[in-house]
């Protein structure tokens, strides 16, 4: 059946006010067919198709109208003096109630940026100042707020909104973000509709991590249903944005792949690490300054360019950058954590070889100290070899540090893996394990004290300490049975770490690495080995095996300790917990 139309044919030229209204908004050409237009079908938004030329109500004028209600209802809240109530409404939260399994605490109407216009109405809840707050001074303002509406926009009301930037702008670089903070500040709060807002679902996810790290009840009683909106905006983020805010989608997957580890969705977390790195391999975030163009080669296939425009300054490039590696970081920890394939593989295939220079602080791109005209190739491999053959000055930049450290964990894991006492080619494995055994004790060597790191870079530094030390010990984890060598690197990488926890007073840290779950546990379980040998070869030349025993026992214990301290924050830290504490019970 044909759908209505107001055109007499197909050539004529529609009536001014007849288009739909999101034809409208969009500045698109409407041909005026019903129920839904060519532009709004095309597109994949048929629900969002309306028309306001008479013929019955639309969703937005209801919407408007139920707006107005509510608009009137709190003022005459807020005015009890006032005249009597001149409208009658339903509870606001009966519907949300519906969805939740048992209802959000306290008698108060509360909101959060999780009820959209189109899905629900609720008060919201948000401070009476619109100071940047403290740390502490984030929870109390959060604990004293005020109701407000919060449904014409998918957007919190702005005081609300920086309370929470501000609380997730405090643990920004551990949780991976790689913009440029100033920059990111200024534009989060840009009037809706600016061309240089960021994405909505890139604030939504700075949202939901703000919620998250306040710990306050009434706000992650939403957290559901903000991840649920986010995972519909992503889903169409890419063919919706232009090609300078991808970057933006990659930060918000990496940052959602960050949350999901935190609460307990694994699959989700390794799905959204996965397609940050795919979308950054496909943007060529990998071939940044490559000295090495892709080599022509006969085809009768003509392949479509999806790299981004050039920077407009060494700030994006350097965002770029940054957001390669911090994928780079994500990639490698995921593919150990849940033992599986690195999605950026850093092969001899064609155009996946790793050309990007590593990682500076934003500080450096701010100055300009960016050569032009600098190209590199093999950044990765050249560092395996003990090579630098990237930018002319020292970088010992948190993030780059950070990225050697999960290269060579996740090398040592995969180069581990392979070994049979069968294999064909015995020789070459082992030159192959030397070669990166002296490289990861060479990169460990080189890291700074960590009482001279400064506070903001403490949680990365320690980070790349654990990942150095848990290189060792997946690499020598195999033979660590039978070579007293290999147990002896084990056992001392896991006393680093420990002393690690303690110069940085991990038990305290705000936020945790999920993937220190997997190395501290990993410590605990050499540990264990170690106790159990010590007890099966009394014969060995120490003075008091019962002291020894006695110390390694306490080496567990406060790795226990400080998993558990972190456990309620983070559940892949509390599986891993969980499975450690079985092990040690027999010991």
């Amino acid at each position: 059946m044909e759908s209505d139309s107001p055109r007499t044919s197909s050539s004529s030229t529609l009536q001014r006010g007849k288009a739909c209204l999101n034809c409208r908004r969009r500045k698109m050409k409407c041909d005026g067919v019903r129920p839904v237009c060519g532009p709004c079908s095309r597109a994949n938004r048929p629900d969002d198709c309306e028309y306001t030329d008479g013929q019955g109500r639309t969703r937005t004028q209801m919407l408007e109208d139920t707006i107005s209600q509510l608009e009137a209802r709190v003022q005459e809240l807020e005015n009890p003096d006032g005249t009597s109530p001149s409208v009658m409404l339903h509870d606001p939260r009966s519907v949300f109630l519906q969805t939740q399994q048992s209802p959000p605490p306290g008698p108060s109407l509360r909101s959060s940026p999780l009820f959209s216009p189109m899905t629900e109405f609720s008060h919201g809840s948000h401070s009476s100042s619109a100071s940047s707050p403290s740390v502490a001074g984030t929870g109390a303002s959060l604990q004293s707020s005020t109701p407000r509406l919060w449904v014409t926009s998918d957007e919190p009301p702005v005081h609300v909104a920086q309370e929470l930037l501000d609380a997730f702008l405090q643990h920004a670089s551990d949780l991976g973000f790689f913009l440029h903070v100033v920059r990111f500040r200024h534009s989060a709060f840009l009037p809706p509709g600016n061309a240089n807002r960021p994405i909505s679902a890139l604030m939504n996810v700075i949202y939901l991590w703000g919620i998250h790290l306040t710990g306050k009840e009434e706000l992650a009683s939403r957290e559901p249903l903000l991840v649920s909106r986010m995972a519909a905006q992503l889903g169409n983020a890419v063919p919706a944005t232009p090609s300078h805010q991808i970057l933006q989608v990659i930060q918000a997957k990496l940052l959602l792949a960050n949350y999901f580890l935190q609460i307990g969705h694994f699959l989700a977390g390794r799905h959204q690490s996965d397609s940050a790195a795919s979308l950054a391999i496909a943007c060529g975030l990998h071939k940044i300054r490559s000295a090495q163009p892709m080599p022509a080669f006969t085809s009768f296939v003509d392949p479509i360019d999806l790299g981004l425009q050039e920077p407009r300054d060494q700030v994006e490039e350097g965002e770029r950058i940054n957001a390669f590696w911090a994928v780079f970081c994500m990639d490698r920890c995921s593919a150990v954590t849940f033992g599986g394939p690195s999605v950026i593989s850093d092969t001899d295939a064609s155009g996946m070889q790793i050309d990007t220079p590593w990682p500076l602080e934003m500080e450096t791109y701010e100055r300009g100290q960016i050569y032009p005209n600098l190209r590199t190739s093999g950044t990765l491999r050249s560092f395996f070899t003990g090579l630098n053959n990237g930018w002319p000055w020292e970088n010992h930049g948190p993030l780059t540090q950070l990225s050697k450290a999960a290269a060579l964990f996740e090398r040592a894991t995969r180069l581990a893996a392979t070994w049979r006492p069968e294999i064909p080619n015995v020789g070459s494995f082992y030159s192959d394990f030397v070669a990166i055994d002296q490289r990861i004790d060479e990169f460990k060597s080189q890291l700074p004290p960590l009482d001279q790191v400064s506070s903001r870079s403490a949680p990365l530094v320690h980070l790349a300490y654990c990942l150095g030390n848990g290189a060792t010990m997946q690499l020598h984890a195999t033979f660590s049975s039978q070579n007293t060598g290999s147990r002896a690197k084990c056992l001392a990488a896991v006393m680093v770490m420990i002393r690690a926890n303690q110069a940085v007073r991990a038990h305290e840290f705000k936020y945790t690495a999920p993937v220190l779950g997997t190395l501290w546990a990993a410590g605990g379980r050499v540990i264990i080995n170690e106790i159990i040998a010590l007890r099966s070869f009394q014969v060995e030349p120490t003075p008091s095996p019962h002291r020894r025993d006695t110390e390694l026992r306490n080496a567990l214990e406060q790795l226990q300790s400080v998993m558990a301290a972190s456990a309620p924050r983070c559940a892949l830290m509390n599986y891993q917990l969980g499975r450690l504490q079985q092990e040690s019970a027999g010991v």
